[in-house]
């Protein structure tokens, strides 16, 4: 018996050594991927290494990328709805699906939070703002990422489910230039340093 419960022990430590060492590694090969070249792009990584989109957002270096739990939805949210007009990016494997919107004011309700329901109740997104329902206990991760795309500087707030799907992604706006807003930048950096 004792020699089954040290056995188990080495086995679950060596596992759990394993497991450090390889996001050892995948942090080390994302870092040596942006000294070669620091304008390289998430999904550039992501076919660099042959790793899935939340295993490279969760070994960014924090320059690049933050992480909270999906608990902290209802705190992100609210947080997003004072940013304006922002981009919502939905990423399908055959299309990518975007459009500028406020993020509305919602309610949670049966276990969705339901997007431009009005605090009476009232249905908001036949406005031409976001509507819909998202089921809140999927939400695994909350990732805040700093890349360069297409050769600009962007910001997205990402959200991704518990199979490492991401279910959506709310983009810092641009001016008429192309920059970032500086608005929204500023809340963007003070929400990635509050979570």
């Amino acid at each position: 018996m004792i020699a089954v419960i040290c056995n188990l022990e080495f086995l679950y430590y060596n596992g759990a050594q394993n497991f450090i060492s390889e996001r050892m590694k995948m942090k080390e090969r994302i870092e040596a991927l942006f000294a070669q070249n620091p304008k390289i792009s998430i999904a550039q990584i992501c076919k660099e290494l042959g790793a899935k989109e939340i295993d490279v957002l969760l070994n960014l270096p924090e320059r690049f990328g933050k992480s909270a739990a999906g608990d902290k939805f209802g705190e992100v949210i609210r947080e997003l709805e004072s940013w304006g007009e922002v981009l919502f990016v939905k990423n399908t494997p055959s299309f990518i699906i975007e459009f500028k919107t406020k993020i509305p004011s919602g309610k949670s309700a049966q276990g969705f939070y339901n997007f431009g329901m009005g605090a009476n109740g009232d249905e908001a997104h036949g406005l031409g703002i976001l509507g819909g329902h998202l089921k809140t206990d999927e939400i695994d991760k909350i990732i805040l990422v700093t890349q360069t795309f297409m050769g600009m500087l962007s910001k997205f707030v990402g959200f991704y489910d518990k199979a490492g799907e991401n279910i959506f992604k709310i983009y810092v706006s641009r001016d008429e230039k192309g920059q970032l807003l500086a608005e929204q930048d500023a809340k963007f950096e003070a929400l990635k340093a509050a979570i």
